[in-house]
């Protein structure tokens, strides 16, 4: 069973690649353990198979919605996902993890039985839709709209609307989450065909908005065989909060994300990409904070009057947390 070892794993990924930028890893870290989870049990229906495989491959479903080849597979994607959206010790990755533990176990208790594993499966779905509500909260246009009220960015020498550039950075579905283990949640996106323009939201689980931001030119700065950054003069992220205190719990998320983006998202670290990570948060990245609302901007968020100082934060995230 290859899931069995997934926790040792996870140790030596935690444990063993450490590096003076990051605070001591915690013991739950549900990307992590993504990144090295398989997406199903019966990989293969071709080769030596346990009892379980062997269930999942040859049960004779007496309707088609309880064939246990699709549901491994589709419970399997679902689960990577919850984990991606869970975050580093938050109560949603130890309670996954743990309920994930216990359904382990029932289905190597059933073994060959399909019936049996038929069942199981059937319950880990109830669990697995009540994980997908507590892990995405709501994002409503109207709680946007209220924080983000009339404000206006430049772009391209015309007057666009900050919603409007928002929801253009994140049409896409479903939108990558990573949970943070204060509570909030940072949700992001890109627009489709030009990754070159994100935008990014940070909610508490109520949905209530801590902040939003904008990407400009910042996705893959550092591409994998690239030794140094590229990014260009024009590079930014805009990030724009209501209340300045916001920003101090808030900003290792928001520079981890920048890292994450620099690099392409999906990094294993601590792992094998630790050093490009490193390189990455060291980097003096493109991110300033614009307070609203600005009535010195004249029309533009960004303009230098409303900016504000960057608390000064500590590197405590990693940008392996994000993956799209």
């Amino acid at each position: 069973m290859q899931r069995k070892f997934i926790f040792s794993l996870v140790a030596c990924l935690l444990f063993g690649f450490g590096h003076e930028v990051y605070a001591a890893e915690p013991s739950f870290n549900c990307p992590a353990i993504a990144a090295i989870t398989p997406y199903k049990y019966a990989k293969s229906c071709n080769s030596s198979l346990t009892p379980l495989q062997s269930a999942i491959c040859h049960y004779k479903p007496r309707v088609w919605t309880d064939n246990l080849l699709l549901l491994d597979s589709t419970y399997g994607v679902d689960y990577v996902l919850a984990l991606r959206s869970a975050g580093v010790d938050t109560p949603q990755c130890k309670g996954l993890l743990k309920d994930h533990q216990e359904y382990e176990k029932k289905l190597q208790h059933c073994g060959s039985n399909g019936d049996c594993v038929l069942k199981e499966m059937d319950h880990w779905g109830k669990v697995m839709s009540h994980y997908r509500d507590q892990l995405h909260p709501p994002l409503a246009e109207g709680a946007l709209k209220r924080f983000i009220g009339g404000a206006h960015v430049k772009e391209e020498k015309r007057s666009v609307a900050l919603l409007q550039r928002l929801e253009q950075g994140m049409d896409m579905y479903p939108l990558p989450q990573v949970g943070l283990t204060g509570g909030n949640v940072l949700i992001w996106g890109f627009q489709p065909h030009n990754a070159q323009v994100q935008s990014l939201v940070i909610v508490n689980r109520q949905g209530v908005v801590q902040l939003v931001g904008l990407a400009d030119m910042v996705y893959l700065s550092m591409p994998k065989n690239a030794k140094e950054f590229s990014l260009i003069p024009d590079s930014k992220v805009a990030v724009f909060v209501r209340d300045p205190a916001v920003l101090a719990p808030n900003l290792p998320a928001i520079r981890s994300w920048t890292a994450a983006s620099i690099l392409g998202f999906n990094q294993l670290c601590p792992g094998k990409d630790q050093d490009r990570c490193h390189t990455a948060l060291t980097y003096p990245l493109p991110i300033q904070a614009y307070k609203l609302p600005c009535k010195a901007g004249r029309g533009n968020a960004m303009n230098p009057q409303c900016a504000i100082p960057l608390p000064a934060v500590k590197n405590t995230i990693s940008p392996g947390l994000f993956w799209q």
